[in-house]
């Protein structure tokens, strides 16, 4: 066999290196070939008037032209204008790399707009079914053999029909806890035997992450649903919350999807996939409009071998489009697991074991999970736009040395299908993230952890990799969840700076109107998890957030200084942990706390053991003149400001306005007389915050 495979590769050289001639980039010698929709793989792919049909047969050219010897000039694939249909993941192995000198990049030509797609166009015969709903017939999708679970009208993702209408939920009825790991108890006239009632997905939402089951059974005078696999996390079936001081009745919310007698709204839509008929209520004229479903679940996969340390090396994508990847679900559905920043896999684009690869100027859209998946060091994902994905936007590990560098991108509706997902998730390492523009996330911002789940192994193999996250614009994330952040991180060794973090609510602050209150787990600015240590949180404006920043769970030896944390509702820093616990050495110093909020505290603090070592030199104003308010969750020791300063904080503190220049309008520039500046705080340039922001000062090194 790898006879025949040398012998296939040498066959492709002979074809290709008689109308092969270098070209010049710049002062360096380039080695081109062409891919085009109206190309042909049997001709030489060495011009724009002769090339490839497809990305296979150019890696497959390249491959061969390796056979003879090291590459000597950098390579180009050059894809022209239009929307390739991948049958099949473009697939690049550790022989498909290029070297420092001699990269091998895939990449758009010229003004061309190309789009990988994994998808295909849907072409039927509508006819009104009732109402303003149409429906076709899909032979391909017949018997169950073509089930997408997305469509997508001119690039805009439809809704699948589902009971109650989108931003709506049931709550799982009260029932005793015996019912078992697949049952759920509902309320009367919620969920009933509708038709291919073995088609539909309940999602059920936890506090923080969401479980996606199938329906095997319902009963419905006991009123009780049984999905065919387990939900994954005890349900809060009615019971009453303690410990935040109230006395409501809790209970899950949830869904039902992919559900025709739900589909009563413009962008709806719902499959049979046992007779291929596709129900949609369309937003524009189906004579106009391209729609398109997702065939295949990833489209480019680097496959390089980390145990044998083998990397895909030195390849570049730019300029390119990737659209309509999906995603499958297991017939028994999927349980929520027990951690935050679920990573429900495969990703759309994946680098697994990539080394010195670079994706920059790029967009990702319209696919069923993450958007890039990135686990290799010292790769550059740079500039690209990510939006509209069914789980978050990047994943990044680095098990070496050399960090990836995450920067400039723009990432915006996340989350659409697995909601506990984040905009950049570090799942193992370090690495750089900065600049980047992050909104609309479902779950968190950014995202960190270190600790294992069902599914995901105890990775952290290189925790002494400093994570570096600076010069971020997050906002609007939460919403759907709760215990969620704009930066959310559970590791060791990270710099927090010069980041703008602002609107991050959790779903109970939307459910409550946004009223004051004291209930649920709410959302947070900068949320320093589960025994953070050694870090730093410099020079952040965070404000209009439920809480302003958490500390929790034996987080120690933290530093928070030169931050502005402006009228976050709840409060603005908590501190908390169990008290077999301890979070010593973490210090408060020179930040400003400004809030309009008159049930604001600026601190809370749970235990004894939760206390700063240090809390000094900070700036406290109300707008309306009122004296702080410290917050002691436990009630025993620290509940005013006048305990908090008998405890020995804030010996050079004030209560002053620091004189912003116009707070109004979240211009948080202290005027030239404002007293933090008297008290050693240094002003806050957020100019150079976000994509148009740049670098100031030398790069960070850890």
């Amino acid at each position: 066999m790898k006879t025949l495979n040398i012998l296939f590769y040498v066959i492709v050289l002979v074809l290709v290196m008689p109308s092969w001639r270098p070209l010049m980039a710049g002062k360096t010698m380039e080695i081109a070939f062409y891919v085009s929709l109206e190309g042909s793989d049997s001709q030489s792919g060495t011009s724009a008037n002769k090339p490839f049909a497809t990305l296979q047969k150019a890696r497959d050219a390249i491959r061969a032209l390796k056979l003879e010897g090291d590459l000597k000039s950098p390579v180009t694939v050059y894809l022209l204008g239009g929307t390739y249909d991948l049958t099949e993941p473009f697939i690049l192995r550790t022989e498909d790399s290029g070297t420092e000198v001699c990269p091998i990049t895939y990449r758009a030509y010229e003004n061309a707009q190309p789009i990988i797609s994994g998808g295909k166009a849907i072409k039927g015969n509508w006819e009104r079914y009732k109402g303003n709903i149409m429906v076709c017939t899909i032979p391909e999708a017949k018997d169950g053999k073509w089930k997408f679970r997305q469509l997508f009208m001119n690039g805009v993702r439809m809704d699948r029909a589902r009971i109650p209408d989108k931003d709506q939920y049931y709550r799982i009825g009260k029932t005793d806890r015996g019912l078992g790991q697949s049952k759920m108890k509902y309320i009367e006239g919620d969920i009933k035997k509708w038709n291919n009632l073995d088609e539909a997905e309940v999602v059920i939402f936890h506090s923080w992450n969401d479980s996606r089951l199938f329906i095997s059974d319902v009963d419905e005078q006991e009123r009780i649903v049984t999905f065919t696999g387990p939900i994954g996390r005890g349900l809060r079936a009615g019971a009453t919350s303690t410990g935040y001081g109230d006395t409501r009745t809790y209970a899950n919310r949830y869904f039902v999807e992919n559900v025709l007698e739900g589909l009563d709204q413009p962008g709806e839509w719902y499959l049979d996939t046992k007779l291929g008929k596709l129900y949609l209520n369309p937003t524009e004229d189906l004579a106009n409009a391209e729609l398109r479903a997702p065939v295949i679940n990833q489209l480019v996969i680097l496959k390089g071998d980390l145990k044998a340390k083998e990397y895909v090396q030195y390849v570049n994508f730019t300029g390119l489009t990737f659209s309509d990847a999906g995603y499958v679900l297991p017939k028994e559905g999927i349980p929520t697991i027990r951690d935050v920043g679920d990573i429900y896999k495969p990703s759309a684009i994946t680098f697994d074991g990539a080394k010195f690869c670079t994706f920059k100027n790029n967009c990702i859209r319209n696919v069923g999970t993450y958007a890039l998946e990135v686990t290799g060091d010292a790769n550059k994902i740079i500039r690209n736009k990510i939006y509209d994905t069914g789980g978050g936007g990047i994943i990044t590990r680095s098990y070496g040395k050399e960090p990836n560098i995450i920067s400039y991108n723009d990432i915006h509706d996340c989350g659409n299908i697995f909601f506990s997902a984040c905009g950049i998730n570090v799942d193992d390492g370090g690495g750089e993230i900065a600049h980047n523009l992050i909104y609309d996330i479902s779950h968190s911002g950014i995202y960190g952890r270190h600790w294992a789940t069902n599914d995901q192994e105890q990775e952290r193999r290189n925790q002494e990799q400093t994570l570096l996250i600076e010069f971020n614009e997050i906002h609007d994330v939460g919403r759907i969840l709760n215990d969620c952040g704009g930066i959310f991180i559970r590791d060791s060794n990270i710099v927090i700076r010069n980041n703008l973090i602002y609107n991050v609510y959790s779903y109970m602050y939307y459910e409550m109107m946004g009223q004051y209150n004291d209930k649920g787990v709410p959302g947070w600015g900068i949320y320093l998890g589960c025994e953070t240590r050694y870090s730093q949180v410099v020079n952040n404006v965070v404000y209009n957030i439920n809480e302003g920043m958490h500390l929790l769970f034996g987080a120690r030896h933290n530093t928070i200084e030169n931050n502005i944390f402006a009228d976050c509702l709840k409060r603005q820093i908590r501190y908390e942990t169990p008290e077999r616990m301890k979070m010593p050495d973490n210090r408060f110093v020179r930040n400003i706390i400004y809030n309009s909020n008159p049930y604001s505290e600026i601190f809370n603090v749970g235990n004894k053991n939760d206390y700063p070592a240090e809390s000094d030199y900070n700036v406290f104003y109300y707008t309306g003149g009122k004296t702080p308010i410290i917050g002691d969750s436990a009630r025993i020791e620290v509940n005013s400001y006048a305990a908090w300063l008998d405890h020995g904080y804030e010996k050079n503190s004030i209560i002053s306005d620091p004189l912003f220049k116009d707070p109004a309008n979240h211009d948080y520039t202290l005027l030239p007389d404002s007293p933090a500046l008297k008290l050693g705080f240094k002003q806050i340039d957020m100019k150079h915050v976000g994509l148009d922001g740049l670098v100031v000062g030398p790069v960070y090194k850890p």
